[in-house]
């Protein structure tokens, strides 16, 4: 994992959390209890997390959030999407869960656009 990260691109940044930060009651995995006290720390314009223990939680703390449908669907809205049904079917052939009512929901906003 370490390789793969010091190969991102320039703007990208890795941070840890300070533990002065605060803490995150529930029972939430270290790594995304660090996101959302991070992105609390620096004000981040969003905080993506898709599970569900995550979100309820980070829901209860008032971070701006969003998953991993919610910055497909602004992508094509904004035009950087050239085929949203395929990256969806895509997504889900990559082991993504995605409900089928949420699904169905996403395509009828994209076929409305």
């Amino acid at each position: 994992m370490r390789r793969r990260v010091l190969s991102l691109a320039a703007w990208f940044e890795v941070r840890a959390v300070q533990q002065s930060h605060g803490r995150v009651s529930g029972n939430v995995a270290s790594g995304r209890r660090e996101a959302i006290l991070l992105a609390e720390a620096l004000r981040a314009d969003v905080l993506l997390v898709d599970e569900q223990i995550g979100r309820t939680i980070a829901l209860s703390r008032k971070p701006p959030l969003s998953g991993t449908l919610g910055v497909l669907e602004r992508a094509d809205r904004m035009g950087f999407v050239s085929d949203f049904p395929q990256i969806l079917q895509r997504l889900k052939a990559s082991g993504f869960f995605i409900a089928d009512s949420l699904e169905q929901q996403r395509l009828q906003r994209h076929e409305a656009r």
